[in-house]
């Protein structure tokens, strides 16, 4: 199974104003003679036995985002490769990734250490896919593919979103499977497949063979990527390939049978991003529930007030419409209330943690969360969750399967590149409580302080702000208030509150 902690960077941020690393090197004479440079995201270059001539003894590392530079530090000295090639972390397997506004092809290619062939292939055009093996400058035979997915677009767009589009290869020589997908790495979002032992000259040989015919991806490690026929921009690589998603529902360790671990159908925290481990901890205990709240009652307090019109909670959700006194049921719907809990630690998008009250009928439109990680926990009710593949203005997000229907006590999560776009509806008749959990991975420079989600009349991509409508203890009071003394709060919510 695949460790989400495999899969941590953020692909969606814009780069163009990160520092640079750059390295030089200094002739007999003291001046510079060479200089190359790779993006400050990328990790450091592995060590080389032998480094080519012209590339071993970089003198010093600075950090660079202006014509001129400052010396920072005396480096570590590595031996480089020269601008413009990329090596798999672990020879023949991995995850390599490219950021691209491409609109005709996107080609990867990764070569074998010394001798280039073996060689891999995988073009993607407006057209096609393509999967190769290349054996020499004129001997290529096709591996056959299988398409995995049904919605989205397998090929290249036509017209390349402004932030560009993730492709992705991932390289599998344990189970000797090659998988091409886009968007977040994520193997829902796998398009096409390789399986070699299943390629036709191989499907018939005996296990052994077959296990030989596939050796000639061990020795994969050079990666060359191009666009539009020109070299293409740095990827990004990732050390494991992508194999089995985990399982979105996690349970606590005493809970996990053989079968369930056989199946993959939960997960423990101990396989989450490190930031989905530290909220997990924080909100997974008995006692983090509406009846530890000092009111027993909360739970039925608040179906009452978001479902009778002139209490509090109803009231708060019609001064979410654009018009509070000229509604429709198509916007109505998409209002939820936010209620926060504690204070802005400065490491998530908004308030880190956040109660959600979702009446019956009620839901979210589809959104991200500014790739933060989170965990949600339902403290009462049930609530529909459905996931999605990426969020491109001016188009519909495809689902990643069917729908999730969660149900009290029960807690999901999401990564950076798991399950990071979705959209949360009340199908049932009661009202639905749910605590939301962000954090900002450790990796993280950038914090996006905004969700983004899709407007569901403009279909344009769009910023949303996390706010809140009140604090968890002024919202008790309402509740408490209300409840006893069976009639709406007095002092009636604004806009502005």
């Amino acid at each position: 199974m695949a460790d989400a902690r495999d899969f941590f960077d953020p692909f969606w941020e814009d780069t163009s104003s990160e520092p640079v690393l750059k390295h030089h090197e200094e002739n007999s004479k003291g001046k510079s003679e060479v200089s190359y440079s790779m993006p400050a995201w990328h990790e450091p270059p592995p060590s080389y036995e032998t480094a080519p001539d012209s590339y071993d003894a970089p003198v010093f590392h600075e950090i660079s985002s202006s014509k001129h530079a400052r010396i920072i530090s005396k480096p570590t000295v590595y031996a480089l490769k020269p601008i413009g090639t990329s090596v798999l972390t672990i020879e023949g397997k991995g995850t390599i990734a490219v950021k691209s506004k491409a609109t005709e092809s996107v080609e990867f290619l990764v070569k074998t250490e010394g001798t280039l062939y073996p060689m891999l292939a995988l073009k993607i055009t407006k057209s096609e896919v393509v999967f190769s093996k290349k054996d020499g400058d004129d001997e290529e035979t096709i591996l056959k593919h299988i398409e995995v997915r049904a919605g989205g677009n397998l090929v290249t767009s036509a017209i390349a979103p402004s932030e560009g589009l993730v492709y992705w290869l991932s390289i599998d020589r344990s189970n000797r499977i090659l998988r091409y997908g886009k968007h977040y790495i994520s193997k829902r979002l796998t398009f096409a497949e390789v399986r070699l032992d299943d390629q036709t000259e191989v499907a018939s040989l005996a296990p052994d063979a077959r296990v030989a015919e596939g050796e000639w991806l061990e020795k994969l490690t050079y990666i060359e990527t191009n666009e539009d026929g020109m070299p293409g921009s740095e990827p990004r690589i990732f050390r494991l390939p992508v194999t089995v998603d985990l399982p979105p529902l996690v349970v606590p360790n005493d809970m996990v049978s053989l079968r369930e671990l056989d199946l993959a159908t939960v997960t423990t925290s101990a396989n989450l991003p490190e930031a989905c481990q530290r909220l997990y901890q924080n909100v997974a205990g008995k006692g983090v529930a509406l009846e530890s709240s000092g009111f027993k009652d909360l739970a039925l307090a608040i179906d009452k007030s978001v479902t009778t019109a002139g209490y509090w909670g109803h009231s708060k959700l019609k001064t979410k419409c654009n018009d509070p006194n000229n509604i429709t049921d198509e916007e109505f719907q998409y209002k939820y209330l936010r209620v926060t809990i504690g204070l802005n630690l400065g490491n998530s998008p908004g308030i880190p943690y956040v109660m959600e009250v979702w009446p019956p009928g009620h839901k979210s439109v589809i959104h991200d969360h500014g790739d933060a990680c989170a965990v949600i926990r339902v403290l009462s009710g049930k609530i529909q969750c459905t996931w999605y593949d990426a969020l491109i203005s001016g188009t519909d997000p495809n689902p990643l399967g069917p729908p999730v229907q969660l149900q009290k006590d029960q807690i999901t999560w999401l990564g950076k590149n798991q399950y990071q776009v979705h959209a949360l509806e009340n199908t049932q008749k009661e009202t639905c409580v749910t605590l939301q959990c962000y954090q900002f991975p450790k990796g993280d420079n950038v914090h996006v302080e905004k969700f983004r989600y899709i407007d569901v009349t403009k279909k344009t991509k769009e910023p949303f702000k996390p706010n809140s409508d009140c604090t968890f203890e002024e919202f008790c009071g309402y509740m408490e208030w209300e409840w006893k003394n069976k009639k709406p709060y007095p002092v009636q919510p604004t806009k502005k509150s």
